[in-house]
């Protein structure tokens, strides 16, 4: 079983960081980018959250 988180520790980190990019980007289109940050922060928590429970 440990293997299996260790597996899964890079894929959650890639996850993370293009949530807070997909995030930055919806910031910049509505001209709000700390708006984005906090929605890219979210997505970030929520699928992180998502990942570790399924696993």
């Amino acid at each position: 079983m440990e293997k299996k988180e260790e597996n899964n520790r890079p894929r959650l980190t890639i996850v993370g960081i293009m949530c807070i990019v997909i995030g930055l980007v919806i910031g910049f289109e509505i001209k709000r980018v700390h708006i984005g940050l906090l929605i890219g922060l979210a997505l970030g928590l929520l699928s992180g959250n998502l990942l570790k429970k399924r696993s």
